[in-house]
């Protein structure tokens, strides 16, 4: 999980509140430093060096250092957060997730008072210790709100079900390459890939303990195309879905 290391310096640059009038879209720029995003109402939609995102309340995302944002399409009126700093990045270990889920509720005082103090007067010391106690927020909740975990509780309560890709951004509200680069990033593979494996893992135990036809099965587990089915068992196993029943049978003698 690459994120924002928490053992190392942080700069804290500036921040403030931001409001989306109707039809507003982020605009194009090249950043050089992060950027902080917490939104908290509508949503928040750009272009991050070609991927889309789209962010709703109660999700944060970082935008990278040195890269190029752009409003592709229309937000929806958002009202968030932002704060720019500077950080190293770390692939794993303590680090602030570039994307994650956080408590409105619990950080409100937080986000208020960082703009207060923006807008007011306040110190840079003051500022940076508002800052460095949300950075400290998100890191506490980081394991809470995994991004890949929720899509994987997801897809195995809906392995039966027509699943897409396009049903996943509905329900987290992600652009499809974002959800396919988290999910992977954590887990080494595609959302689909893990939806398969999971309906391949079924196909295997009723193969086993029933007689069922394996087309039946094959639908049973979610597979509308036997085909598909066939080539993605032959490929995980090496034989096919009658070759590995018998397998199964003649071991069991």
């Amino acid at each position: 999980m690459r994120g924002i290391d928490m053992n190392k310096p942080v700069t804290y640059l500036n921040s403030s509140l931001r409001y989306f009038h109707e039809n507003e879209r982020h605009i194009n720029r090249f950043c050089r430093e992060y950027v902080l995003l917490l939104v908290f109402e509508g949503v928040l939609r750009f272009s991050e060096d070609g991927t889309e995102y789209e962010i709703v309340p109660g999700q944060y995302h970082i935008q990278k250092i040195n890269s190029y944002q752009s409003g592709t399409r229309v937000s929806l009126s958002p009202r968030y957060l932002y704060v720019h700093f500077f950080a190293e990045s770390a692939d794993g270990g303590e680090v602030v997730p570039f994307d994650g889920e956080y408590d409105y509720g619990e950080m409100e005082s937080l986000i208020y008072r960082l703009d207060s103090l923006s807008h007011n007067g306040g110190t840079f010391i003051e500022k940076t210790a508002v800052f460095y106690k949300i950075l400290s927020e998100l890191y506490q909740s980081k394991d809470r709100n995994r991004l890949s975990d929720r899509i994987a509780a997801f897809i195995s309560g809906e392995i039966h079900s027509e699943l897409s890709l396009e049903t996943l951004c509905r329900e987290f509200h992600y652009s499809k390459n974002h959800i396919i680069n988290v999910f992977k990033a954590e887990r080494g593979m595609t959302p689909v890939e893990f939806m398969n494996g999971l309906r391949l893992r079924e196909a295997e135990s009723l193969l086993e303990i029933t007689s069922d036809p394996i087309i039946r099965i094959s639908e049973t587990c979610g597979f509308n195309n036997y085909s598909h089915f066939f080539r993605l068992f032959k490929r995980k196993n090496g034989v096919s879905p009658a070759e590995w029943r018998e397998r199964k049978r003649y071991a069991a003698l």
